[in-house]
């Protein structure tokens, strides 16, 4: 993940995952389960950021429930409060 501190007050996230990576629905995928875990986070973002959340691993290694282990890693190290917060988001 990158980010920068928001210079307008909000947070704004893109999620970007390789064409080299799997086809177009491995890509839409890995984006509607992070969304929902992103967003609900928002409130418990002290500084806005503006982030890029990257996906470099490919279709046969990646799992639903990778993606969302992963996405709290990110949580705990950018300490955006209790990852937990996001449980539950982004089924499929």
């Amino acid at each position: 993940m990158r980010w920068i501190e928001s210079p307008d007050g909000s947070c704004r996230f893109c999620f970007l995952a390789k064409k080299k990576n799997g086809n177009a629905v491995y890509r839409n995928r890995c984006r509607r389960i992070l969304r929902p875990l992103f967003f609900g986070m928002i409130p418990a973002i002290e500084k806005p950021v503006w982030a890029m959340v990257i996906v470099n691993d490919s279709s046969e290694t990646m799992t639903a429930e990778r993606l969302r282990e992963s996405a709290a890693k990110i949580f705990r190290k950018m300490e955006w409060g209790a990852a937990g917060n996001a449980e539950g988001y982004g089924e499929g």
